[in-house]
């Protein structure tokens, strides 16, 4: 399962070819009507401005992938396309530079592009367990390692979560896998009160050498909907 954010994975494309077709459709245009004995007078400037503004929305989408893919390489290769894109169309024009931004630029789009598409795959990979399936593992030796990856408020909060499960958050999970590699060889259980944000998790885990990642279906919403135990304690800082 795919977070939200792949649904707007077509943006650095679709940006892309606007910036790209902004600045050689318009010439190839104006050439055609050129030799139809038809005079298309342009602003340089506000054309140079908006080719300039496309490059940044190009740019920009892709850097806002990056939260897709967690791969650096895209973004900055779009920041440095559009950083000679905007030197040749605002500053001092270049015949040279001003392909090797475009090119930079439609390169760093499908470098977006593939990998979100290889992140995805691994995604779609994932090996599910069920609510009643896992309380099941939980009772037999040894049981398996349970990493609740909600926030800790979510964690101690209504919901509850089980009773020897890991609070290890989501948006911490990168900087915080240490604290788990020694469990490496070992069965690893994601869990959340949904599952739509533990795609990303469990690639993270498989990425990082865990052989064996399973999420839990339906989160903590289906292991309270099946009547299984559920564990609350004050949350650090609490009364």
């Amino acid at each position: 399962m795919r977070d939200g954010s792949s649904k707007a994975s077509w943006l650095p494309r679709a940006a892309t070819a606007l910036a790209v077709l902004s600045r050689y459709g318009t010439t190839a245009l104006i050439g055609l009507l050129s030799l139809l004995g038809v005079t298309l007078a342009i602003d340089e400037g506000v054309w140079a401005g908006a080719i300039a503004v496309f490059a940044a929305l190009a740019a920009s989408a892709v850097a806002v992938s990056y939260r897709r893919h967690r791969i650096v390489g895209p973004t900055v290769v779009a920041a440095l396309s559009l950083g000679l894109i905007v030197w040749v169309m605002l500053g001092s024009y270049s015949r040279v530079i001003e392909p090797v931004g475009f090119v930079l630029l439609i390169a760093a789009a499908l470098w977006d592009w593939r990998a979100g598409a290889s992140r995805g795959g691994a995604a779609d990979g994932i090996s599910w367990i069920e609510a009643l399936a896992l309380a099941d593992r939980v009772k037999r030796e040894p049981g398996p390692v349970i990493v609740d990856v909600r926030g800790p408020d979510e964690f101690h909060g209504p919901l509850g979560h089980v009773a020897s499960a890991l609070n290890l958050p989501v948006g911490e999970l990168p900087n915080r896998l240490m604290e788990i590699n020694a469990l490496m060889d070992k069965p690893v259980i994601l869990v959340c009160c949904i599952d739509k944000r533990l795609a990303n998790a469990a690639v993270l885990l498989r990425d990082s050498g865990f052989r064996d990642v399973h999420v839990m279906r339906g989160g903590m919403e289906q292991w309270n909907e099946s009547g299984l135990p559920v564990e609350r304690r004050t949350a650090p800082g609490q009364t």
